[in-house]
């Protein structure tokens, strides 16, 4: 038993910490300038969380609520990360 939880504690904790560094990965900014099914065009700043720097490009976004709230135009603020080799918005919502 003791060796049961020993295995389920350690195989938990990289999702504990993946579940963490989504809440830490920083916010970028940009406007929207064109969404496409589950894409969005955004012309944004710096996105530090992947060393991007300023331009104009078409991300996936895997949040479909946020995105469905928005339309080309809109400021925005959103977190992305790296995944399978492209870089995937993972929230995003209006700018305050």
């Amino acid at each position: 038993m003791k060796l049961l939880r020993a295995f389920v504690i350690a195989f938990s904790l990289p999702f504990s910490f993946a579940a963490v560094a989504a809440d830490q990965t920083p916010w970028a900014q940009g406007t929207i300038k064109k969404i496409a099914g589950d894409k969005a065009t955004i012309a944004h700043g710096p996105i530090d969380s992947v060393g991007m720097g300023p331009m104009t490009m078409q991300f996936p976004v895997k949040d479909s609520a946020g995105l469905a709230k928005l339309k080309a135009g809109d400021k925005v603020r959103f977190q992305a990360i790296m995944a399978g080799g492209e870089i995937v918005v993972t929230r995003i919502e209006p700018a305050k």
